[in-house]
């Protein structure tokens, strides 16, 4: 778990009390807001009634950060104002209300922004310990996992996930609260972070499933060229192997400490296409409604399939990452 920095955590703090003070008057302003954003749909494009689902997947998502933030209060109170906040029931119950968060903001999004998922192979997610990468391209594929895994509710995750995400009023309470690590991408000790990567799963039991978002961040036309043309001058192999056309290439660093950490669990990759839509704030309005699923695909591969040396394992991550971006042109093409 990251130790959150005092100075941090004070701010975030102070973020939510204003979230909570503020939540109940942004509602209240909800019937004036809907109906301006109506009043512009209809005189626009009344159709999508766009601007109308994104106002309303707001105030959505405004009661769910208050809901989420209320709860955590009353689960310090049961924890004796936050001493008994690592025992076990304490932390089953942090995980549960953190699983029913992710899955109401995602059926708010199937509702107002009409997000219906297409999945193949869910069963590869059955059984633990598994080690989950996930492609990247989205505000919301940031829920997948836990969307994916929400008819399985015992089954709890961990996640590395970048620091700005801790941020936002409930990823940044529950976070800290459960065993996650929040990256720092600028960190002057990146061997550290690795190393608390690798405790993170290590001390997982095999129920709990460790999730990873490889890419780091989208990938968009600045990126994934720079990107590029570094592996070109660092590692000529590396830029050979790989011919993505929809992804980033994955950042070995935090995946390997999770396969080292847990050398037993199985690799889940994720791959999907249609949440790219989603990718800024600005496309989100001239992409509502989704007329088409989301088609969603998982591979998974047994850990010792990968090798045991680290270089042999990147090359393997790298021809699965592969993989996944074929079939992401596939799909697209077809």
């Amino acid at each position: 778990m990251t130790p959150p920095q005092p100075t941090r955590h004070a701010t975030r703090v102070l973020i939510a009390i204003l979230f909570v003070a503020l939540a109940p008057i942004l509602v209240a302003l909800t019937p004036l807001a809907l109906c301006v954003a109506a009043v512009i749909d209809i005189t626009t494009d009344r159709s999508r009634m766009a601007t109308t689902r994104v106002a309303a997947m707001a105030v959505s998502y405004v009661v769910l950060e208050w809901i989420g933030i209320l709860a955590a209060f009353g689960l310090w109170i049961a924890t004796g104002f936050g001493l008994a906040m690592d025992r076990p029931w304490s932390q089953r119950a942090h995980a549960r209300v953190q699983g029913w968060w992710g899955h109401a903001l995602f059926a708010s999004a199937r509702l107002w922004l009409r997000i219906q998922l297409q999945v193949e192979n869910e069963g590869a997610l059955n059984d633990g310990p598994i080690i989950i990468a996930s492609h990247h391209a989205s505000f919301f594929d940031a829920l997948l996992p836990t969307e994916l895994l929400h008819h399985s509710p015992t089954t709890p995750t961990r996640h590395v996930l970048k620091r700005q995400l801790a941020w936002d009023p409930c990823l940044g309470i529950y976070g800290h609260r459960r065993p996650n690590h929040f990256v720092d991408r600028v960190s002057v000790t990146p061997s550290n972070e690795l190393r608390q990567i690798e405790s993170l799963a290590a001390t997982a039991d095999e129920r709990e499933a460790l999730v990873i978002f490889p890419e780091g961040t989208f990938r968009s036309a600045v990126n994934f060229p720079r990107m590029m043309k570094r592996f070109t001058r660092t590692d000529p192999d590396r830029a050979d192997r790989l011919d993505l056309a929809h992804t980033l290439p994955p950042k070995p660093g935090g995946l390997l400490a999770l396969m080292h950490g847990a050398p037993h669990a199985d690799i889940v990759f994720i791959g999907h296409v249609g949440f790219a839509a989603l990718g800024s704030l600005r496309d989100i309005p001239a992409n509502v409604p989704f007329t088409d699923p989301v088609r969603v695909r998982l591979w998974r591969v047994p850990q010792s399939a990968l090798g045991s040396d680290p270089h042999e394992q990147l090359i393997e991550i790298d021809r699965h990452w592969q993989i996944l971006d074929d079939w992401i042109e596939r799909q697209i093409s077809g």
